[in-house]
C-alpha cells in the first residue's frame, strides 16, 4: 500500500503528462494540423508555401496551423532568407512516440 505521500507523487506526475498529453492530442486532432506534422515526417525540408500547396489550402491557413504546432512545442520553425521551414521538434518528449505511432499507422496502411 502507499503512503500519502507516495499517493500525492503519483497525482502530481499523472496531473502533469496527461495535461501535457491531452493539448498534444487536442492540437494533432485537427487534419491538416495532423498531415503537415506527417508531412514533415517524411520530408523534413519543406517551406510553408509548399506544405499549403500539397494540402490545397492558403498560405495563410498553412502559416496558422504551423504556428499552432510550433505553439505545442511539436515543430520549430528555422528561417532561411524569405522562407520558413517547419522543422518536427526533437527535443519533445512526446514526439518520439508520435514518429513512432505514425509509422506503424502506415505500416498497418501499406499491408
Amino acid at each position: 500500500m502507499l503512503s500519502e505521500k507516495e499517493i500525492q507523487k503519483n497525482r502530481q506526475i499523472l496531473v502533469e503528462t496527461d495535461k501535457n498529453m491531452a493539448a498534444t492530442f487536442k492540437v494533432l486532432s485537427d487534419v491538416n494540423r495532423y498531415r503537415i506534422f506527417r508531412i514533415l515526417v517524411e520530408q523534413p525540408k519543406l517551406s510553408v508555401s509548399t506544405i499549403a500547396q500539397i494540402l490545397d489550402i492558403s498560405l495563410p491557413l498553412a502559416s496558422q496551423h504551423i504556428k499552432i504546432l510550433a505553439h505545442a512545442n511539436l515543430i520549430q520553425k528555422e528561417r532561411d532568407g524569405k522562407k520558413i521551414f517547419p522543422k518536427i521538434k526533437q527535443d519533445n518528449p512526446f514526439v518520439p512516440a508520435i514518429l513512432k505511432t505514425i509509422k506503424h499507422a502506415y505500416k498497418l496502411r501499406t499491408k
